[in-house]
């Protein structure tokens, strides 16, 4: 007797092959027999009729790492049916931790990221990222997690917040890296758009990526630059992997600002023209025209400097204000301010530090309730709430998303962290990509734009990632392979978290089986955490 037996699906298996009418079997949370059998016997049935049954999928590119420890029974990722996440990226894992640095990571992962509690901040302590997620686990989770290396820690725990490296703490970054990736670490990641991460220079990323290389892992990067220096930023990360032999994963890959706008296809013929001369490059995409980042960047880096209480005490100066509001609207030296080439009056407060109620305003919002001008808004901002603003930026093109979509390369991820309406992070305004990503792609450009079919969607979030991944026992749905599953309505799933209403669930999901067991049973979480901690092999 099985399990599990999920009856009369429309099974895709996560290749190219068309869907079939099939059973799947499930014992021992393994993926016993999928086909046509009338005779299975198990504990319990699910019959899928009229639905489609997939492999569960896998958000390549996520930052639940740093929601979990505090909600873990955090649900927007789970019930858009992603039953594994990549985590650590962007340059940002949680660990390792030194203690003479504790304090300026903290710093710096609150002005990038997310606002702390002291209570949350004294448990910050860990010694590895691996570590680090072994705890996570413990406590239970709902989806298996893959976890990277952040560059920011790895720098800040030999260097502090320095901006030149010395050949020796360039070497306890290299020392460090192969102890996160002997303990199973997938690999690093950048950030090169945010500091410190920005510090790195080409020939230390290429020395680290052959660390990398050499444990077979891989090197997952936010770019330099996204807007207007988009395609020297690509040029960069391609060099790096060509001259180190790295896996080179390129984050949330995007065209901001207007005047790249048309140019999806030149892109996507560079990063292939890359592939065919033997780079081991892919790339992953969130399927919406806005990002969410720290009101931080608006700033030129040169002029905040590492040290950002100083830099916030220096905005108490009106000639500073005033230098500062030329830059940020027109940028200064090789810097191109973000301002330049959006809808900036429009950018909607997504968290802040202290004044709560400012959740969900946009910027021309509270410059006309202070009776203020936008710029002087922003440093108004970044001066009460210790620099921890963060900001959903309409920025690209939805004929450039579509068209990175449906590129044979592209794998669909989320960028977002797992949170729940209820809890820790409700009073947060996110960006509905926490909860729509997977579903949106299914119902927007799947059933309503024909802009891909389904099979093909469906490839791009299970077996694509796992190929890219190595990951030998997930994303195809076949006899031998991990039982994570997710059987969904193709008719009826969409995302409905939007702009103005992010918190809110995906519909459509049906059931979300994770290592054999259902976490999502008829569109509710049954209060099962069967998640794993997966590890690199090298």
């Amino acid at each position: 007797m099985f399990e599990l037996v999920i009856r009369n699906g429309t099974v895709l298996d996560g290749t190219e092959k068309p869907a079939v009418r099939a059973d799947v079997a499930i014992d021992r949370q393994t993926i016993q027999f999928v086909g046509q059998r009338n005779t299975i016997v198990a504990a319990r049935e699910i019959n899928a009729s009229g639905l489609i049954v997939a492999p569960g999928f896998i958000d390549m590119h996520s930052h639940s790492d740093l929601t979990l420890l505090v909600q873990p029974d955090a649900q927007s990722k789970i019930r858009q049916g992603v039953t594994t996440e990549v985590v650590g990226n962007c340059g940002v894992s949680c660990a390792p931790v030194r203690v003479q640095y504790r304090e300026a990571l903290l710093r710096q992962f609150e002005a990038n990221n997310f606002a702390m509690t002291v209570s949350e901040k004294a448990v910050w302590k860990w010694p590895s990222q691996m570590n680090y997620m072994c705890e996570l686990v413990e406590k239970g989770i709902s989806s298996n997690l893959i976890s990277l290396v952040g560059g920011v820690p790895l720098r800040v725990a030999s260097a502090g917040m320095k901006e030149h490296l010395e050949p020796q703490e360039l070497d306890v970054i290299k020392s460090l890296l192969q102890e996160e990736l002997c303990q199973g670490a997938w690999g690093m990641s950048s950030g090169l758009y945010y500091i410190p991460g920005s510090h790195f220079t080409h020939a230390e990323l290429v020395i680290l990526c052959k660390v990398i290389k050499e444990h077979g892992a891989m090197w997952a990067v936010h770019m330099r630059d996204e807007g207007q220096g988009l395609f020297d930023a690509v040029n960069e990360v391609i060099s790096i992997a060509n001259e180190s032999g790295v896996s080179l994963q390129i984050s949330h890959l995007k065209l901001e600002g207007k005047t790249n706008w048309g140019r999806a296809e030149e892109l996507l013929a560079m990063l292939h023209d890359a592939r065919a001369n033997g780079v081991h490059v892919n790339w992953d995409q969130y399927p919406y025209t806005a990002y969410c980042s720290g009101l931080i960047d608006v700033i030129p880096p040169s002029l905040r400097g590492s040290e950002l209480d100083s830099f916030l005490k220096d905005l108490g100066s009106k000639k500073v204000r005033e230098s500062l509001k030329e830059y940020m609207l027109h940028g200064v030296g090789s810097w191109h301010s973000p301002l330049e080439e959006v809808e900036w009056k429009g950018m909607m407060i997504a968290e802040v530090k202290h004044d709560k109620e400012l959740v969900g305003k946009t910027l021309k919002e509270i410059a006309k309730e202070n009776k203020t001008d936008p710029l002087e808004a922003i440093l108004d901002l970044l001066r009460s709430q210790e620099a921890c603003v963060k900001v959903v930026v309409h920025a690209m093109s939805e004929n450039d998303v579509e068209v990175i979509m449906k590129d044979p390369a592209t794998m669909i991820s989320s960028d977002g962290k797992a949170v729940s309406p209820w809890g820790r992070y409700a009073e947060m305004h996110p960006h509905p990509r926490y909860y729509g990503a997977f579903p949106r792609v299914l119902g927007q450009y799947v059933r309503e734009n024909k802009a891909l079919d389904l099979p093909e969607a469906v490839r791009k979030m299970t077996s694509l990632p796992a190929s890219k991944l190595g990951l030998r026992d997930r994303g195809v749905l076949k006899p031998g392979n991990a039982a994570d599953i997710v059987i969904f309505d193709r008719g009826k799933i969409s995302d409905r978290a939007t702009f103005d209403n992010p918190h809110q669930f995906a519909c459509g999901i049906e059931y979300v089986i994770v290592n054999g067991k259902v976490v999502i049973g008829e569109g509710k979480h049954t209060g099962t955490y069967p998640g794993r901690l997966l590890t690199h092999d090298g």
